[in-house]
């Protein structure tokens, strides 16, 4: 079955953001590996030795929310996106709002977790270590992307890529938004939900186009990336090709890892969405 799982950048403080995550959402750590015990100990300055090469956290039903201490220059270079949320739910509203609380604590809340225009409950913040998180209607993890103006492009190639239905797609035209939204952008793309892996059981890629003063502030950023993994090492290297394609970047060749048990690529899709491939070895 294929997943996709949200995967975090951080400078140095990953360790605290992730025993802040696992005091808001529970879980357990599947792992949990320092510069010091991996592959890449001897490469380490010391000062670096003790921080984190990988962790993952238990989310949900079945998700993770994974994160890595960038180090040297990438630490220094280091963007936060306000092109990406984690969306997130309880099993009810009243859950999702204790969660939502909590992890506003030291952040900011950009919209206050109350019924929502369309139904339902929403609520957005930006927490303490920076990262976009959206409450809404879902029980579990999922990526929510921001695009200037090409959207409804992005995620006819992620179709192409994943298969699946879009099962929403609203432009603001059809929306409670219409009457503000000006005429150059009516037929945009308020929001669109394309299922990837089996229905009920996987994930949902969701985005929106943003608009106004937020397309004029878009950032890309590099601080997260999206963990991609088939069923398999040839289907994960199929669907890593795939997002390749046309004018994307591979930024590492998806090829055996070097920790050994599995295969792993990196690569920047046409869109400026950044992706992980990771597959346990089944040959």
């Amino acid at each position: 079955m294929i997943t996709i799982n949200p995967y975090l950048n951080f400078a140095g403080n990953t360790e605290e953001a992730f025993n802040f995550y696992r005091s808001v959402f529970g879980g357990e750590f599947l792992a949990l590996m320092r510069y010091k015990d991996t592959f890449e100990a001897e490469r380490t300055p010391d000062a670096d030795k003790d921080k984190i090469m990988h962790i993952a956290l238990s989310m949900g039903k079945g998700n993770m929310l994974m994160g890595t201490d960038v180090l040297g220059q990438m630490a220094e270079d280091l963007v936060q996106s306000n092109s990406f949320y984690i969306c997130m739910n309880g099993d009810t509203p009243e859950e999702t709002g204790k969660l939502f609380n909590a992890l506003a604590v030291g952040g900011k809340v950009v919209y206050p977790f109350d019924k929502a225009p369309w139904g339902g409950y929403f609520g957005q913040l930006v927490d303490q270590f920076g990262i976009q998180w959206m409450a809404d209607s879902m029980n579990t993890i999922n990526p929510y992307l921001n695009f200037a103006g090409n959207t409804e492009e992005a995620f006819n190639f992620y179709k192409s890529v994943f298969g699946g239905d879009f099962f929403m797609l609203i432009r603001f035209k059809d929306s409670p938004e219409a009457d503000r939204t000006p005429k150059k952008d009516l037929d945009k793309l308020m929001h669109i939900s394309l299922p990837i892996g089996e229905v009920g059981k996987g994930n949902v890629l969701m985005a929106t186009d943003a608009t106004g003063k937020m397309g004029e502030g878009f950032e890309r950023g590099n601080n997260c990336h999206l963990t991609i993994n088939g069923g398999g090492v040839e289907e994960t290297r199929a669907l890593f090709n795939a997002l390749a394609a046309n004018g994307g970047k591979v930024v590492h060749p998806f090829d055996k890892a070097p920790w050994g048990g599995s295969y792993f690529g990196m690569v920047t899709d046409q869109f400026g969405v950044q992706w992980m491939a990771d597959s346990a070895d089944d040959q």
